[in-house]
């Protein structure tokens, strides 16, 4: 494919003459399809550009689309590729903050009555300030001692993100294979997989016994670098060509996957993942990155009903 420009925001018929002139300062020239309907409570407007981006331009046009995007509020999402949805495909998925709303570590934290001093370490390692490994280790030593019956309690008051249900019947309708691919817990995404069917998952085991939290974990921390190879392992699992990877997360631990996968969406992202992640999403929940992958509004509806 060329590449293209995904807008997403509030009244784009009012914004397209100013991007239009921009682009025009930019010497690119496109061509734009709405893919949203009148139903919607944001617009969508893909441009397809016909003017090649020449070597090196491409970071340099992906970090004034980001200042577009933090001036004006509107989603301006680059891409060079495009997986096909009628092909087989992958699509790993972060869990906290990505797929629900919460970081499940906070909310253990809170049933010990430590809620905010654990809270404030999760944010820092999220936005890379710190080592993601390390302060897993030192969060989770925190919970020793934790009963084990809180942590259906604790996903039943966790709220899915906005747009799960939709990407998820899309992707299932097309044949996609999925995957969690978690800094989390397996309880809990075992749980998200059961209820919204995915492939497999990938996460941290806790370490329970006598029906209490040790403070310790069992296996592999599902760490950056493990996500960037739990992606490539499953593309080979599964036959998948890397040009048929979605990858979606938030936090600095999701940026190595984010960089691999052919679609790397930073999903209501931290600052640090913003500026270097290819794909930042903020406008929209995850039905966001079905226009992504070239569909509109009215094509989406008639899939999932």
């Amino acid at each position: 494919m060329t590449a293209s420009i995904t807008l997403i925001g509030d009244n784009l018929a009012q914004y397209q003459p100013s991007f239009q002139a921009w682009l025009t300062t930019q010497a690119l020239d496109a061509t734009h399809t709405v893919l949203s309907n009148q139903q919607d409570t944001f617009d969508v407007w893909r441009y397809d550009l016909s003017t090649p981006i020449e070597d090196g331009k491409y970071d340099s046009l992906r970090l004034a689309l980001l200042a577009l995007a933090d001036d004006t509020k509107i989603d301006h999402i680059l891409q060079t590729s495009q997986p096909l949805l009628s092909e087989p495909g992958l699509a790993v998925f972060d869990m906290d903050s990505t797929l629900i709303k919460a970081e499940v570590m906070d909310e253990l934290a809170v049933e010990m009555g430590i809620g905010e001093q654990i809270s404030a370490v999760t944010a820092s390692a999220m936005r890379g300030e710190i080592d993601f490994t390390q302060s897993f280790v030192q969060r989770l030593s925190l919970l020793n001692g934790l009963s084990s019956d809180v942590m259906d309690s604790v996903y039943q008051r966790i709220q899915p993100m906005d747009g799960i249900a939709v990407l998820m019947k899309v992707l299932n309708h097309f044949g996609w294979k999925t995957a969690i691919l978690s800094g989390g817990f397996t309880y809990f995404a075992e749980r998200v997989q059961q209820d919204y069917d995915f492939t497999e998952v990938h996460a941290n085991v806790l370490e329970i016994e006598s029906g209490t939290l040790t403070g310790k974990h069992l296996g592999p921390i599902v760490d950056a670098k493990r996500k960037q190879l739990l992606l490539k392992e499953l593309s080979e699992k599964y036959e998948v060509p890397f040009a048929q990877t979605i990858a979606c997360g938030d936090g600095a631990n999701d940026l190595l996957m984010l960089n691999d996968a052919a679609l790397g969406v930073a999903l209501h992202a931290k600052p640090i993942v913003r500026q270097q992640a290819p794909c930042p999403l903020s406008h929209t929940g995850l039905n966001g990155i079905l226009y992504l992958l070239g569909l509109s509004s009215d094509e989406i509806t008639t899939i999932v009903g």
